[in-house]
């Protein structure tokens, strides 16, 4: 996880809920530094069994390392000491890979 220094969650404003999976949320969110818009990724996972923390850092490691122009960058991490969570923070895209997915002629 070189590299990778967490913010705290309250670095950000949550401005919408976006998504929505079985193991996060993904908000619509500004950053407060920089007033940039990104997606903050909440992901729930037990931090008090072993092979979940190491499945989440394995997660954010392989994250770390793609570089496409078709896959949206991890930017950081923030964390939330009151709720003891993690949040992965990426570019905001506006759309789903299911709605480009879903529009035939590329067009969104």
């Amino acid at each position: 996880l070189a590299g990778l220094v967490p913010k705290t969650a309250d670095s950000y404003d949550k401005l919408a809920k976006v998504g929505q999976g079985t193991y996060s949320n993904v908000y619509k969110a500004r950053d407060r530094d920089t007033g940039k818009i990104v997606a903050l990724k909440k992901v729930r996972f037990d931090t008090s069994e072993p092979e979940s923390v190491k499945f989440m850092a394995r997660e954010i490691i392989i994250l770390q390392q793609l570089d496409h122009p078709n896959i949206i960058k991890l930017e950081g991490l923030a964390t939330s000491r009151m709720q003891y969570s993690l949040y992965l923070v990426f570019d905001f895209m506006q759309s789903d890979l299911t709605r480009i997915i879903s529009c035939p002629d590329g067009s969104l």
